[in-house]
């Protein structure tokens, strides 16, 4: 596991759920349908780039890039949807912020884990949101 060094426990101080789209058959017919695949994974969101808002004719959005860690178990995909909530592992009840998901890249100990305990995975997360609409 991630940071079993005992200097770095309690690093991941957010909560995620993962969604994913997934094939359902219904009959014979198959449809695309986003499912909850995790919940409540300990992460942290560990480096903000939110950008400024910006408006068009009918809409303010923000969009940025943030950067997310979490243990090599866990199982996210390029294209997942996952929420996180910050501050949520330490028990803050914040608003969950939705966030696409990047290609994972894993990071390694050299030593198997055994050296530092710093083996994880990090995840590049796209944040593009309408300003006010809750989604």
């Amino acid at each position: 596991m991630l940071f079993d060094n005992p200097i770095f426990e309690g690093w991941y101080t957010d909560l995620m759920d993962v969604f994913r789209v997934v094939a359902v058959k219904d009959g014979s017919i198959s449809r695309q349908e986003r499912k909850k695949v995790a919940e409540k994974i300990p992460c942290r969101v560990y480096h903000t780039g939110t950008g400024s808002p910006s408006t068009t004719d009918n809409a303010a959005r923000i969009r940025g890039e943030d950067k997310l860690s979490c243990d090599l178990s866990v199982d996210i995909q390029a294209g997942d949807e996952l929420y996180v909530i910050r501050g949520g592992n330490t028990g803050h009840a914040n608003e969950p912020e939705r966030y696409l998901a990047g290609p994972p890249q894993v990071y390694y100990d050299p030593i198997g884990g055994a050296l530092t305990g710093l083996e994880h995975k990090e995840v590049t997360l796209l944040r593009e949101n309408l300003i006010g609409s809750g989604r």
